[in-house]
């Protein structure tokens, strides 16, 4: 009987196992951890859209909140976006039960899983791929689903930022309101965010090039007069995929292969669909005795997410290099251009695309911010 052994128990590993273990092939998924979804690394934040992408309709119990706008501030909080996001229908998703819901979803399809389980290394040869278990236990398999997340990632040469994440308690935000705070000095290359979970209950965080990420929570709570419920911390994917997917008979997705969004590093909805076509392609490629069908997962990713991750990278690429007043010029043009309005109707939360076309469509953009810009850059406005 064909086999595949599943490393990791995360979004794409537990999406893709459902798609194998539904064809009725042996699906083991190796969990390094005792529970699943603990610790949570994610703060959740998603489309019910993208989540219904994936094939799954969560319970109640597992969305935390309902988002209805995006505030975003200028260095100084002295300006501020305001982006209206009712059309886009943003869920905050509990992490630790929604990765719970996809076990019990795998395991009503076949697949079983081993918890407490590491995986320390993935071998391969014409004919099998195998996994050993803590230095000391080998198994044999067909495929090897790799979704062990970002280790794997920088192993194979990928850039992560380290991310500080509170949960606090605080009274200064709005329930349905995520802030965005971007300041290229507290948080270079990146920003610090707020997420509610309830009226006085949110998920704040913090990522940047060189910072000590707790040290500026720590600030940010006691400006706030917040108080912290829970601390950790976790990288971020934000610098594009990794070069292959697929390697023979062992095939990467989600934070494995970098398939997180490189303006924000949410990777629920790339990564949980990279998950989806790998796991029918592997279905498909024992299904028919040919592992040639692996790669026309890379290929359909790729096909589905290489542009939008092109114009996320090349914005991450301006953004980056921006000053605080160079920031606060262009908080002034986009509330006078009308295009927080326009990406108010017309975005998508998964597909950020959309709204940095339209920002850096604005009249002398660059030009009046004083930024130099590629050709490429250009060729996202004409």
């Amino acid at each position: 009987m064909a086999r595949v052994s599943v490393v990791g128990a995360s979004i794409a590993g537990l999406i893709g196992a459902r798609e194998i273990a539904s064809a009725g092939i042996e699906t083991v998924v190796y969990e390094e951890h005792r529970e699943i979804g603990i610790p949570e690394k994610c703060d959740g934040l998603v489309s019910a859209a993208g989540i219904s992408e994936l094939g799954i309709v969560p319970p109640s119990n597992t969305i935390q909140n309902r988002m209805t706008r995006a505030r975003f501030f200028s260095p100084f909080m002295r300006k501020e976006v305001i982006i209206d996001a009712k059309k886009q229908n943003v869920i905050v998703l509990d992490r630790s039960r929604f990765d719970k819901f996809l076990a019990e979803m795998a395991a009503r399809e076949g697949a079983k899983i081993e918890l407490g389980s590491r995986v320390s290394s993935i071998q391969q040869d014409p004919d099998h791929a195998s996994i050993e278990i803590a230095d000391s236990e080998t198994v044999e398999s067909d495929v090897v689903l790799d979704c062990s997340g970002y280790e794997t990632f920088i192993r194979g040469g990928g850039l992560v930022l380290q991310a500080g994440q509170y949960l606090v308690y605080g009274t200064w935000f709005d329930r349905a309101t995520v802030e965005v705070y971007l300041d290229p000095v507290e948080a270079p290359g990146f920003f610090k965010w707020v997420i509610p979970i309830s009226s006085d209950v949110a998920k704040i965080g913090v990522a940047g090039l060189g910072i000590n990420t707790f040290s500026v929570l720590d600030a940010f709570v006691e400006e706030k007069k917040a108080v912290p419920i829970r601390k950790s911390g976790a990288p971020i994917i934000c610098s594009g995929t990794a070069k292959r997917f697929v390697e023979g008979r062992v095939v990467k997705a989600g934070d494995a292969c970098g398939q997180p969004k490189p303006t924000t590093g949410g990777g629920i909805y790339t990564g949980g669909y990279g998950g989806l076509l790998a796991g029918r392609a592997i279905r498909e490629a024992i299904e028919k005795d040919d592992m040639t069908h692996l790669g026309e997962y890379e290929k359909e990713w790729r096909s589905e997410f290489s542009d939008e991750f092109r114009t996320q990278l090349y914005a991450r690429n301006v953004f980056s290099k921006m000053t605080g007043a160079q920031l606060d010029k262009l908080f002034d043009m986009v509330n006078s251009s009308g295009v927080a309005h326009k990406i108010s109707e017309e975005g998508d939360f998964d597909r950020h695309s959309i709204a940095i076309v339209k920002a850096f469509g604005i009249v002398n953009l660059f030009s009046t911010l004083g930024i130099v810009i590629t050709n490429e850059i250009k060729n996202l406005v004409a």
